[in-house]
């Protein structure tokens, strides 16, 4: 009868064990339990969007409207300069393709007969021969002027010049061909010399990138002028339609030089409070955003009604930008980089700024400075060693190392399971 007692009371103890047992690991995960992170090599930075104006140096040159082109490089190539850009048809098209015409036939013509004379096997022993005997009195005239002999000097020459007509006759200007062939080039001259006259030919004054794209601001948005600028004129031209300011295209060509070049922006008190001449910032192109290029501030302005005026130098090339005169620009006032954390990861332990990091079980607190911080991010280094932590255990921080977040839960050296 005991026997069956003890093992009934067996049977009801086991189940409350575990019932136990279980509800310790529900409580102590739901109250104990450690959220973490893993740390990430990260970036931040301090910007802000904005227009801006550009600004660089442009030949140009205009023509009417109702003018005829030939021969124009194409649109956005680069030339060098004195390079032909386009030719301007003053009188008919037609006319002038007529003689383009009538000058290609006659190139061909000619050296057609130029190289039939070349390839003549009819006269080719007559000139060998011709050739051998001018060379032979050539010698002979040499040798009777060093001698003084006056009288053959005298004969050899007579000879020379029967023979140089000889050969002439064959081949030269007094040949059939050769008529020819000076009639030939001689009409040909004078066709050129007419399609000529009835054309204009724009060279570059400089070199750069071509465009047929005149805005009408090429001249007063130079380089040269960069200390007329003031804030309203960048106004007027950013913000066109408030101020009933049109940009006017022109007809005309231009030359774009873009190894340095400027852009103008407005900003308040708070944007340019960290921005000083000469430093060098990011900009960011909102057509671009993965290709940030280097510019330095050239000046910023003395404040108008708590605005200034900012221009940057640019000595990079952007594609496709020779055309741009409005942009709509990031600019990017600094850059740090580090280990990225959620501001939760940081606390404070005994008066120092740091994060606690799990390493092999046991929770460890690293001392952190933080670089920067935006939303719940926060970015952070490791804080340089001191002589007095020579002879003690230091940890640092490292990417992938696992951090707490829930901070509160834990504390120093403390085991995790």
């Amino acid at each position: 009868m005991s026997k069956k007692r003890k093992r009934a009371s067996s049977l009801f103890i086991l189940p409350i064990i575990l019932i136990v047992i279980v509800c310790s690991y529900i409580i102590r995960y739901i109250y104990f339990s450690i959220d973490t992170e893993i740390i990430k090599y990260g970036a931040m930075e301090s910007s802000f969007d904005t227009k801006g104006l550009i600004i660089r140096n442009e030949w140009v040159y205009n023509y009417n409207t109702d003018l005829q082109l030939k021969n124009k490089i194409p649109e956005g190539q680069r030339i060098p300069y004195g390079k032909k850009i386009v030719e301007i048809v003053k009188g008919e098209e037609n006319i002038q393709d007529d003689l383009l015409t009538r000058v290609s036939k006659l190139e061909e013509r000619i050296e057609e007969i130029e190289k039939s004379e070349a390839n003549n096997p009819i006269f080719e022993k007559d000139i060998e021969k011709l050739n051998k005997n001018i060379n032979n009195k050539i010698e002979l005239i040499k040798n009777y002027s060093m001698e003084g002999d006056v009288h053959g000097l005298e004969n050899l020459k007579s000879e020379l010049s029967k023979d140089l007509y000889k050969k002439s006759l064959i081949v030269g200007n007094n040949s059939f061909a050769g008529k020819n062939l000076e009639q030939l080039k001689s009409e040909k001259t004078q066709l050129e010399e007419l399609y000529s006259n009835n054309l204009d030919a724009v060279y570059a004054k400089t070199s750069g990138i071509v465009s047929y794209n005149l805005d009408g601001l090429e001249q007063s948005l130079n380089p040269i002028n960069l200390n007329k600028i003031s804030i309203e004129d960048v106004k007027r031209m950013i913000f066109p339609d408030e101020v009933g300011n049109k940009i006017e295209y022109q007809k005309g060509v231009k030359i774009v030089e873009d190894y340095t070049w400027y852009i103008c922006c407005i900003f308040d008190e708070g944007q340019v409070k960290d921005l000083k001449e000469g430093s060098r910032i990011s900009l960011l192109f909102k057509d671009r955003e993965s290709q940030p290029i280097n510019a330095k501030i050239k000046s910023i302005s003395d404040p108008v009604n708590k605005e200034y005026l900012i221009i940057f130098e640019i000595n990079e090339f952007v594609e496709d930008y020779y055309n741009v005169r409005l942009a709509d620009v990031t600019v990017i006032t600094c850059r740090h980089e580090g280990f990225m954390v959620s501001r939760s990861s940081i606390v404070d332990n005994d008066k120092q700024k740091g994060v606690f990091i799990i390493k092999k079980g046991i929770i460890k607190f690293v001392p952190a400075e933080i670089i920067a911080t935006e939303d719940n991010k926060a970015l952070i280094k490791n804080v340089e060693s001191s002589d007095e932590d020579s002879d003690t255990v230091r940890y640092i921080i490292k990417v992938y190392d696992e951090v707490v977040k829930n901070t509160k839960k834990v504390k120093d050296n403390q085991r995790i399971m």
